[in-house]
């Protein structure tokens, strides 16, 4: 890797960790699946406050969402987390409204300066994903860095042109102030994220 390209990696290293982001590199994507069912199985279960919440017993043990997943690596995803007790769903997010324990997205592009992840989100699934889901992981390409935003101006014309319906800024999980300033997390969204930069 160039050293440039280094200094971007360690920038948005640097400032995923302010906004409270648990960054970790695979070598590949297979290495994102595998790290991402390990996040899964450490986590506890996620169980809905009252029983009668919708898609609460639906599904029994850990749900692990990845709408995004081209069919070959959810298939493997979905058949190593069968034999861990966890069930991947890859459509019918709505069925679980009640909560879902790990959502895993594939991010288009990343920007270094605000540890900012940048998803494609074209069907409801997709942003279901971002948002009902307890603990969030992004795969990003290093080779989809950019310094800033001015540097990702090119990147997100080009998505803005492919698909204009939603194209989501994630930096970070769900924190607000709203309530008698006291900083909360996971009102809107995930309680936790973790980005795992992908060699390639």
């Amino acid at each position: 890797m160039a050293e440039a390209d280094q200094a971007i990696v360690t920038l948005f290293k640097e400032k995923a960790k302010l906004a409270a982001i648990e960054v970790a590199e695979q070598p590949d994507m297979a290495g994102a699946l595998s790290y991402t069912l390990k996040v899964c199985m450490a986590k506890e279960a996620f169980r809905p406050m009252l029983p009668q919440e919708r898609g609460a017993a639906e599904t029994p043990g850990k749900i692990l969402a990845a709408p995004a997943l081209p069919e070959a690596e959810y298939l493997a995803l979905a058949e190593a987390g069968a034999k861990s007790g966890v069930t991947v769903i890859k459509t019918g997010l709505r069925d679980h409204l009640a909560g879902i324990d790990l959502a895993l997205s594939l991010a288009e592009l990343g920007v270094a300066s605000t540890g900012t992840c940048v998803l494609e989100c074209p069907g409801e699934d997709e942003r279901l994903a971002t948002m009902v889901c307890e603990t969030h992981v992004v795969a990003l390409p290093k080779s989809k860095l950019v310094r800033d935003s001015y540097q990702a101006e090119d990147a997100l014309r080009g998505l803005l042109a492919r698909n204009a319906m939603y194209v989501s800024f994630i930096s970070g999980c769900s924190r607000t102030s709203d309530i008698e300033r006291v900083l909360t997390l996971g009102v809107h969204g995930p309680l936790t994220m973790h980005v795992v930069l992908l060699d390639c």
